[in-house]
């Protein structure tokens, strides 16, 4: 089983707030990043990959609870993939999402069928078989934690 958490951290290139996710402890944004760099070194693209934000916090957990599947239909890309990062550098919104299926079990979560949007590069990435399955519960805690102690602070 893998552990997931999520924090809430000011933007690199703006003055809004952002949602982090950390997969068994490593930024998911690092993850992606290696699999994009691998696939840009073999066609010889100098492009910066990986250079992802979360989506507003407002969004993931004041209003919405998103990564639960109930979000603002901007955040939903086709075969019920629901976005995770935006790219910070495009200025177009929606543009060069990475998006992934989220299946809400009884006693587990998963996440699968990762994809890249984008008008930037639209010769998409691979991520094969790139899943990562949590318990539920454990999912859960993750999230009301950023509630409780974040959220509750930033927007209360």
């Amino acid at each position: 089983m893998d552990t997931i958490r999520f924090d809430c951290a000011p933007s690199t290139v703006g003055d809004q707030w952002t949602t982090n996710i950390y997969i068994n402890g490593t930024d998911l944004r690092a993850i992606i990043s290696r699999i994009e760099a691998r696939q840009l070194a073999a066609v010889n693209l100098g492009f910066i990959n990986g250079a992802y934000e979360g989506v507003s916090p407002f969004i993931a957990f004041h209003l919405y609870d998103h990564f639960f599947k109930e979000t603002v239909p901007e955040y939903w890309y086709d075969n019920d993939r629901l976005t995770l990062f935006d790219y910070m550098f495009s200025g177009v919104p929606g543009d060069y999402s990475l998006a992934c299926r989220i299946d809400l079990g009884e006693d587990r979560v998963r996440w699968h069928g990762f994809r890249h949007f984008s008008t930037i590069y639209p010769r998409g990435f691979n991520y094969g078989d790139l899943s990562f399955t949590f318990v539920r519960a454990a999912y859960r805690a993750a999230i009301d934690y950023v509630k409780q102690h974040q959220i509750q602070e930033m927007y209360v």
